[in-house]
C-alpha cells in the first residue's frame, strides 16, 4: 500500500540542455496527492554525474526511513540479469581508449579545475503556491549534471525528485593529461577535438603553456574524420620551476575552420617535487654594533630551486617562536595531532599579527581552524575518543588536546562546532574515573590529568577529582605534575591550598645551576612515558613554564624555566609538532613587545636592505635572492637574533636518488599484471635503469619495509610517477584489477590513495619485516620521475629510510 497522505510530490522544471557558464532557472514545485499546491521546505543540489560514479548513491526517498518491514513480508529477488561491479558512469580518459569509443553521445570527461557541485541549497522555502524558483550559474564543465531535491511539507509529508541537465556546445576540446607533473617529466599533452553539432572538415589547435617547454609548434592544423574525434599531440617537458612555483598552466584552444566555432580550456596541473628538498635552519646572535656573515650556499643545487630568507628580531623568544611556527607549517603529513598543534600555536599568537605574518599564517588562520575542526570530527572513534587518523583507535590524551583546541578557538572568536565540543567534554568526564576502560595501561594517571586540564580550560573543572589526583603527585611524570599545578592554580578559595605542595614538588624536579652569577636551566629529573602519547623534555618544560607563570609569576625561577625553553629551541623549533606547539603556546603567553629600536642592515652583494626593529615592527624578514655571502649589520645598542632559512633541491634528478637507511630499510619492486590472470611479471630496468611500460598496463608495486625495533607513529609515503593513476581497491566502484595480490602484513591505522602517492600510517609498528602492495594504471605516454619511497617516524627525528628513485617510460 502506498502511503499517499505521507507523500509530497516534488517536480523540477528546467532546461534539458545548457551551455557552460550559462545561468539557468530551475523551478521546484510541491503538490499533494490530489495535485494541489502545498507549502514546504526542500534541499536542492546539482552534482556532476562523474562524482556519482565513485560510489553508490544513498536513497533519496526519506519516507523509507519511516516504513518498517513486518516479519510476515516476503520479497522475491532475481539477480540473474543484474550487473554487479559496473560503474554507472564510466569516465572516458582522453586517449586511453580507442578512437571509435569517442563517438558516444554521453561521453563525459571530468575537468578537475571546474566545480563538480555548482549549487547546494540546504533550505529552500516553498510558499503556499507550491513553487520556488532557483537561479543556477553553471560552471565551465562539459558534462551531465544530476539534479536532486528532497522535500518535506509539515510533519508527515515527504518526497523527492531527480533530473539531469546536459551541458553541451558545438565543439568540445578535451585534454588528456596527467593529474600532476614533476621536474624533468616529458610527455605528449594530448587534445581531443570532438564535434557535437555542425560540420567536420578542417580545424586548428593551439597550446599556450606556463612552466612547460614545447618541443614542437604551438599551433597545429588538422582534419576531422567523419564521426571521429581528432587527436592533436603537443610534446612538452617540465621546465625548472621558479622558487615558490607549485603548478604549471596549459591553455588549449580549438577552432573549426568552417564556421569559426571555438572552445578553450585552461588547466592548472600541480607541480610536485621529484625528490625531497634539503632544508637548513640556523640561529645566530648579532651583538650590538657587530656584523655577522652568513656563508654562501656551496652545495650542488638545481637552478631556480634555492629559497633563502633571514628573520631578525631583538628578542630571542620571537625568533624561536617563528622557527617553531615554520616547522608546524612545513610538516607534511597532517594527522589530527599535527593539525591541532599548528592551529593551537597560531591561535596563541593571534594577538601578535607580525609574528603570524612572518610565517604566512595571518591570512590562513581561520581556514586552519575550520579544517582542524573537520579533521577532529572525522577522527572520533566509536567510543568518542579522538584518534591520530580517521577510523583509527583514539586515546584520552589526544581527545584532551582536541577539546583544549576547541576551547581556545572559541575564546579567540573563531566559529566552532559546539556539539562536537560537548561530545568531547562528555567523554573526558568519563575518563576522569580510575576504572575507565580506555586509559592506556601504565599511563592512567597521565591521561586522567590531561582530561582534567582540558576540562579546566573549558570551565568544567571538577574540584573533587583535582583533590584526588593531587594526592598522587609523587607518582606523576614531570609534565603531568606541571599540568596538575596549573589546574590547582585555577581552583577557587581554600581549594588552592594544594597548589603550594604541588609547586614545591615541581621545583624539585627541575635542575637549576648557577653560571656566571646567573641561574640557568640544566635539565629535569629522569622521566619517560609511553611514546604513543608523545612525551618530550620540551613539552614537559613548556608545561612547567605555563604552570609557573600561573602559580608563581613572581618567582625568579619562572624566568629560568622560560629562558631554558627558549634555548632548547633550535632553527627548526623543538623537534616535533607536539613539542613545538606546546613551546609556542607557553612562550606566547608571556611575550611582550620590545621597547628599544634597533637599526639592521642586510647586505647581499651590492644590494642593501635596511629595517628598524621596535615595538611597532618587532620582527623583520628579508628574502635573499642568491646563493652568495650575506652580511647582517646591527647598528643599534642592543643585540639581535637572526634565523637563517635555506631550502633547495639537489642538482641530481629524483630518478637518480640513491636508497638511504637510517633506521628503516625500504625496497620497492614493480610487476606487470597480465590481463588473463596469469602470475605477475617482474619488470626489470633497462640498460639506462628505466622501467618501460605501455599505456593501459596495470602495474603492481610491492614494497618491503624492514623495521629493526618497535616504533610508534610511522609514516610510509610511496610516490607515483605522473603517468600512473593509482587504483584504489577500497572504492565501491573499483574494477576487479585494482585489488593487489597481497594485503599489508599489518593493517595500517590509515591508508590514503592520492593522485601522486599512496600513504600508510601506523600508530604502532612492532619490529619486523612488512610488505605492502598496490596497483596503478599507465594512462599517459611519456617519461616520468618516480621519487624514492620513504618511511620515517613522525615524532622522532632522524629515523628514516628510502628506496632508490626511478625513471618510468610509458609508450603508446
Amino acid at each position: 500500500m502506498t502511503p499517499v497522505k505521507n507523500i509530497v510530490t516534488v517536480s523540477l522544471d528546467y532546461p534539458q540542455k545548457a551551455r557552460p557558464a550559462q545561468e539557468v532557472e530551475v523551478t521546484l514545485k510541491l503538490t499533494d496527492d490530489l495535485g494541489k499546491p502545498i507549502a514546504g521546505e526542500a534541499t536542492f543540489w546539482m552534482v556532476d554525474q562523474a562524482v556519482l560514479s565513485l560510489a553508490k548513491e544513498r536513497p533519496l526517498d526519506p519516507l523509507q526511513n519511516f516504513i518498517v518491514d513486518r516479519e510476515t513480508t516476503m520479497a522475491a529477488r532475481d539477480t540473474r540479469n543484474m550487473a554487479f561491479g559496473i560503474i554507472p558512469l564510466e569516465e572516458t580518459p582522453g586517449g586511453d581508449a580507442g578512437l571509435d569509443e569517442w563517438g558516444a553521445d554521453n561521453n563525459v570527461s571530468v575537468r578537475k579545475n571546474f566545480t563538480p557541485v555548482p549549487i547546494y541549497l540546504p533550505k529552500v522555502i516553498v510558499g503556499a503556491d507550491g513553487i520556488a524558483k532557483i537561479k543556477v550559474k553553471l560552471p565551465d564543465s562539459l558534462t551531465i549534471f544530476k539534479l536532486r531535491a528532497k522535500a518535506v511539507s509539515g510533519a508527515e509529508r515527504f518526497g523527492f525528485a531527480t533530473g539531469e541537465m546536459l551541458i553541451r556546445q558545438d565543439l568540445v576540446a578535451q585534454p588528456a593529461l596527467p593529474r600532476f607533473v614533476r621536474n624533468g617529466d616529458s610527455f605528449d599533452a594530448e587534445l581531443f577535438g570532438r564535434i557535437v553539432e555542425g560540420p567536420s572538415g578542417t580545424g586548428r589547435a593551439s597550446l599556450k603553456a606556463e612552466g612547460l617547454k614545447l618541443a614542437g609548434p604551438a599551433e597545429q592544423s588538422f582534419a576531422w574524420e567523419p564521426n571521429r574525434p581528432a587527436r592533436i599531440d603537443f610534446p612538452v617537458s617540465v621546465a625548472d620551476a621558479a622558487p615558490g612555483k607549485d603548478s604549471v598552466k596549459l591553455r588549449f584552444t580549438l577552432q573549426r575552420d568552417a564556421d569559426q566555432a571555438r572552445d578553450a580550456v585552461e588547466i592548472d596541473l600541480p607541480l610536485m617535487p621529484d625528490r625531497q628538498r634539503v632544508t637548513r635552519h640556523e640561529i645566530f646572535d648579532v651583538a650590538a654594533g657587530a656584523v655577522v656573515s652568513l656563508p654562501s650556499v656551496t652545495a650542488s643545487l638545481r637552478a631556480g630551486s634555492l629559497q633563502r630568507a633571514v628573520t631578525i628580531a631583538a628578542d630571542p623568544t620571537l625568533v624561536r617562536l617563528i622557527a617553531g611556527l615554520n616547522y608546524l607549517v612545513e610538516y607534511p603529513y597532517g594527522c589530527t595531532e599535527q593539525r591541532i598543534s599548528l592551529a593551537s600555536a597560531a591561535l596563541a599568537l593571534k594577538p601578535f599579527g607580525a609574528v603570524l605574518a612572518a610565517s604566512d599564517l595571518d591570512r590562513r588562520l581561520s581556514d586552519d581552524v575550520h579544517n582542524t575542526i573537520i579533521a577532529i570530527s572525522q577522527s572520533v572513534d566509536p567510543d568518542g575518543l579522538v584518534a591520530f587518523w580517521p577510523r583509527a583507535r583514539g586515546n584520552v590524551s589526544l581527545t584532551a588536546w582536541a577539546y583544549g583546541f576547541l576551547i581556545a578557538a572559541q575564546k579567540a572568536g573563531e566559529p566552532v562546532d559546539k556539539a562536537l565540543s560537548e561530545r568531547l567534554a562528555t567523554v573526558l568526564k568519563l575518563s576522569l574515573r580510575s576504572d575507565y576502560a580506555r586509559l592506556i595501561n601504565g599511563e592512567e594517571l597521565r591521561e586522567r590529568v590531561e582530561a582534567l586540564t582540558a576540562l579546566a580550560e573549558g570551565g568544567q573543572l571538577d574540584a573533587a577529582y583535582a583533590a584526588e589526583l593531587s594526592r598522587r603527585a609523587a607518582s606523576m611524570p614531570n609534565v603531568t605534575l606541571a599540568q596538575m599545578t596549573a589546574v590547582a592554580a585555577r581552583l577557587p578559595g581554600d581549594d588552592r591550598r594544594i597548589m603550594g605542595a604541588l609547586l614545591q614538588d615541581m621545583w624539585s624536579r627541575v635542575q637549576i645551576l648557577a653560571r656566571n652569577g646567573k641561574q640557568v636551566y640544566a635539565g629535569q629529573a629522569a622521566d619517560d612515558g609511553d611514546p604513543e602519547i608523545l612525551p618530550s623534555e620540551a613539552r614537559s618544560l613548556a608545561e612547567m613554564t605555563r604552570a609557573a607563570a600561573l602559580a608563581a609569576p613572581e618567582d625568579s625561577r619562572s624566568r629560568v624555566l622560560r629562558d631554558g625553553l627558549i634555548h632548547l629551541g633550535e632553527g627548526d623549533g623543538w623537534g616535533s609538532t607536539n613539542a613545538n606547539s606546546a613551546a609556542v603556546r607557553a612562550l606566547a603567553a608571556a611575550w611582550k613587545r620590545p621597547g628599544a629600536e634597533i637599526p639592521i642592515s642586510v647586505v647581499e652583494g651590492a644590494a642593501t636592505e635596511r629595517l628598524v626593529l621596535g615595538a611597532d615592527a618587532p620582527v623583520g624578514r628579508v628574502t635573499i635572492s642568491g646563493a652568495g655571502e650575506v652580511r647582517i649589520e646591527n647598528g643599534g645598542g642592543a643585540p639581535a637574533v637572526v634565523l637563517a632559512d635555506a631550502a633547495y633541491l639537489p642538482a641530481e634528478p629524483g630518478y637518480l636518488a640513491q636508497a638511504s637507511s637510517q633506521g628503516f630499510v625500504v625496497t620497492r619492486k614493480s610487476y606487470r599484471v597480465p590481463a588473463d590472470g596469469a602470475p605477475l611479471e617482474a619488470i626489470a630496468p633497462d640498460q639506462d635503469g628505466a622501467l618501460r611500460l605501455k599505456r593501459g598496463d596495470i602495474v603492481e608495486e610491492i614494497v618491503e619495509l624492514v623495521n629493526p625495533q618497535d616504533r610508534v607513529h610511522v609514516a610510509i609515503s610511496l610516490p607515483l610517477a605522473a603517468g600512473l593513476d593509482p587504483l584504489n581497491p577500497n572504492l565501491a566502484t573499483a574494477p576487479r584489477e585494482a585489488a593487489p595480490s597481497l594485503d599489508p602484513t599489518l593493517a595500517p591505522a590509515w591508508t590514503a590513495f592520492n593522485d601522486d602517492k599512496v600513504f600508510y600510517a601506523y600508530d604502532t609498528l612492532p619490529k619486523g619485516n612488512y610488505r605492502f602492495a598496490f596497483r596503478a594504471k599507465a594512462i599517459v605516454a611519456g617519461s616520468f620521475t618516480q621519487p624514492p619511497g620513504e618511511a620515517e617516524t613522525m615524532y622522532q627525528a632522524g629515523i628514516y629510510g628510502a628506496s632508490a628513485g626511478r625513471r618510468i617510460i610509458i609508450a603508446r
